[in-house]
């Protein structure tokens, strides 16, 4: 595992720090069936403590730091972490927090060093259903949901997520934006070179640099990162080894997936549909989803294949049905020992219109938007060129165009207002993006900095 900051660790270093991560638990009184608040920058340190941890059986709870205090507060009173490990700036962070306050022990990560040696690994025998990780997430829609994850869920999407027949198979190691890709290729035998918060044109060189020494060849990224690579690359080249590239997260515009193509023509390009409590739903290749998208006058693709193996989906009206050994349960939802097979009747609902045809499955917006706006908003990003822009009925009735510098890109579309007579007003607005992605539009926080919505 590399980090611009760290360096490379190898397999025994990990190995080494993830034993001593159990000798550390150990003293500290933590056993199995324990939760602990884990909070540190994704580094060799981070993923052995959760290495560690996840063998002896303790919970790893994360909790995304964004998420507002309240909404902090509640997540640890509700799970009530035995221990706090994390790095001193995630502590500085955790002072504001009273309930992060009151957790019992703090533990620095790195003290775990002071541990290394003194035990060899070890995995308690456990209950597969029994939780590994709880995960606190904003979600698509902004409230804060507890993502339960099992030693039998975290296995099964690992198997998906590692299918050489719908992946490839490789040995070189992986470019990684989403940390929980580099758990998973601990867990096959990859490297992982881990891209940091920062996409700065002088982070990009030197990841560059070191994706060349150690002949990456696989990246797993959302559409922000792809775009950001693509501007990156089309100025300064780099990034030269990558054989498979996996796009999934948000919605993706076809034109970023056409440049990524002309880019790495000989690597394998997929589009994989998932969400927080389940991955993988659906893979595509990635141009078959754009032919497909085009063959439609779609400016994104929004062709996403069929389900894979693992999972069985039902497509209802108020949102798609999914149900499978890789699908996460919430926090407070009921639990039923057995296997998969005796709990076939959890059912996640993924809040997503999915449109089925004789071709395959189509996204079409989530379910709490009015079907007729997403497809006018499809027709109105093929006409822009641009899907920085939303529209919204606004409680007096009105319908408005939010976007950047939407009435320049208006001005210059031709035939906009013949088109498109249903759009009342215009209104220039920065768009906001999510936190964790940086490409699915974040509507509610966008529309905070409205004039209209305001008035």
């Amino acid at each position: 595992m590399c980090t611009l900051k760290d360096g490379c660790a190898s397999f025994g270093d990990v190995g080494r720090l993830s034993a001593a991560a159990q000798a550390m638990a150990s003293d500290e009184g933590l056993s199995a069936g324990d939760t602990v608040l884990v909070l540190s920058s994704p580094d060799p340190l981070l993923y052995a403590t959760i290495l560690g941890f996840l063998g002896r059986g303790i919970v790893v709870v994360f909790v995304e730091p964004w998420l507002p205090v309240r909404d902090i507060e509640h997540v640890l009173r509700r799970v009530q972490p035995k221990a706090f490990i994390g790095s001193r700036l995630a502590q500085l962070w955790a002072t504001r927090i009273a309930a992060a306050r009151s957790i019992p022990r703090w533990i620095h990560i790195g003290s775990l060093r002071h541990h290394v040696g003194r035990r060899g690994f070890d995995c308690a025998d456990l209950d597969p259903s029994s939780p590994a990780t709880i995960t606190f997430s904003s979600g698509t829609t902004g409230a804060p949901k507890g993502i339960v994850r099992s030693h039998a869920c975290m296995s099964a999407v690992h198997d998906a997520l590692t299918d050489p027949d719908r992946f490839g198979h490789f040995e070189e190691p992986a470019l990684c934006v989403f940390p929980n890709m580099a758990l998973l290729h601990l867990g096959t035998g990859r490297g992982s070179l881990i891209v940091p918060k920062s996409w700065s044109t002088r982070v990009l060189r030197r990841l560059s640099q070191s994706a060349a020494a150690l002949k990456t060849a696989t990246i797993a990224a959302g559409p922000a990162f792809l775009m950001q690579l693509l501007r990156f690359t089309d100025r300064y080249g780099g990034f030269d080894d990558l054989r498979a590239i996996i796009v999934g997260g948000a919605q993706t515009d076809c034109w970023a997936l056409e440049h990524g193509f002309d880019r790495w023509p000989q690597a394998r390009w997929t589009h994989v549909y998932g969400g927080s409590e389940v991955e993988p739903v659906a893979c595509v290749d990635a141009r078959e989803a754009v032919a497909k998208s085009r063959e439609r006058n779609r400016f994104q693709a929004l062709f996403v294949g069929a389900p894979v193996p693992m999972v069985t989906t039902r497509v209802e009206p108020d949102g798609l049905l999914v149900s499978g050994a890789n699908v996460a349960r919430h926090l407070d939802a009921p639990q039923t020992a057995g296997s998969f097979s005796e709990r076939e009747r959890h059912w996640h609902n993924m809040g997503d219109r999915i449109l089925a045809d004789d071709e395959g499955w189509w996204y079409a917006g989530r379910v709490a938007q009015p079907e007729a706006e997403f497809h006018l908003e499809q027709r109105i990003y093929s006409h822009l060129g641009t899907s920085a822009c939303f529209v919204r009925t606004l409680s007096s009735g009105r319908l408005v165009l939010f976007g950047d510098h939407i009435t320049r890109r208006v001005a210059d579309a031709e035939g906009f207002t013949s088109l498109f007579p249903e759009i009342e007003e215009l209104e220039d607005v920065s768009i906001v993006r999510d936190r964790r992605h940086r490409a699915r539009i974040d509507r509610t926080r966008t529309l905070l900095k409205s004039r209209i919505q305001r008035t």
